[in-house]
């Protein structure tokens, strides 16, 4: 069959990948909403890289001034939320004094937990600078305060990294208190 014969029977290159697109993207809703994938009130945090995966996260294994830590929320029947990226987890701590307050509802003793999905085209958050108290995105450079409600210090992104209100569990674990919020504000300070 020929291009021409191909393009006749509507299947050209366009055709053939935006069918499969619709495919995957009807496949994937029927198995779990997206309300689903992401953390729920009431999952625990587990660790969600390193030697120590799948462990629950404590405030004892979060010292004030360590490492930017990835989490994964997992519901009450042991299932981890890992089914979209946007599910990703970053988990920081600061001193308590230094989170704002309109934040404090949101935060466990400094620790703020916020999407690890930059909001300028979706590269993961991987840097963590406890000097400046700021997140970084490596893709383009964007820059976000935590505790100050994910809110945009250097651009060129322009929207609050979503983040994700914490409770204290048993023995200190930490646990999910609602969904991702964001709370509208200025762009780069």
């Amino acid at each position: 069959m020929d291009r021409g014969e191909r393009r006749a029977q509507g299947l050209d290159r366009r055709s053939v990948v935006m069918g499969a697109v619709a495919c995957c993207a009807a496949g994937h809703a029927a198995w779990a909403g997206p309300e689903e994938l992401l953390p729920q009130k009431g999952d625990r945090l587990v660790l969600g890289d390193g030697a120590k995966a799948g462990q629950p996260v404590t405030l004892d294994g979060l010292p004030i001034g360590g490492d930017l830590v990835e989490a994964v929320a997992v519901d009450p029947q042991g299932v981890k939320r890992e089914g979209s990226r946007f599910a990703k987890i970053i988990l920081v701590r600061v001193a308590p004094e230094q989170v704002a307050e309109d934040q404090r509802a949101h935060a466990v003793d400094g620790v703020l937990a916020l999407s690890a999905i930059c909001t300028h085209q979706g590269c993961t958050i991987s840097g963590w600078s406890h000097e400046t108290r700021r997140l970084s995105c490596f893709c383009h450079h964007s820059e976000f305060l935590p505790a100050e409600g994910g809110r945009v210090a250097k651009g060129p992104a322009r929207k609050r990294l979503p983040v994700l209100p914490l409770a204290k569990g048993e023995g200190g674990t930490l646990m999910v208190a609602g969904g991702f919020t964001t709370k509208p504000g200025p762009g780069p300070a």
